[in-house]
């Protein structure tokens, strides 16, 4: 969901419709906070010994990373007029989301 979330805001700078990006990156916010959050509460269950334990750790920097980044896109487009730094931020969440993914891909117990 945040994914196309961060697609949609991107989209949408692209067609100059920095209010419509704006609240797009707000919703983002959201749902990219309710993922860390989550990813932080699945490694905080592991054990000790896990063999998951080292993909759900870095699962977990990944979800803080792209929440961070999506704050700043939100907070740069809030003021109007966005600077490139609005539009690398949210597209380098976009990267993290996406290699988030992966992690949990190829960490998937069988």
């Amino acid at each position: 969901m945040a994914v196309l979330l961060l697609l949609a805001a991107i989209g949408a700078d692209t067609l100059g419709a920095e209010g419509a990006a704006f609240y797009l990156l707000l919703a983002a916010v959201v749902v990219t906070a309710h993922a860390a959050l989550q990813a932080y509460g699945h490694l905080v269950e592991l054990p000790g010994t896990a063999p998951t334990l080292a993909a759900a750790r870095l699962n977990a920097t990944l979800g803080v990373l792209a929440l961070s980044l999506v704050l700043v896109a939100a907070a740069v487009h809030a003021h109007g007029a966005v600077p490139p730094v609005g539009i690398s931020a949210a597209v380098a969440s976009l990267a993290l989301l996406g290699l988030q993914g992966a992690v949990r891909l190829v960490a998937k117990p069988s």
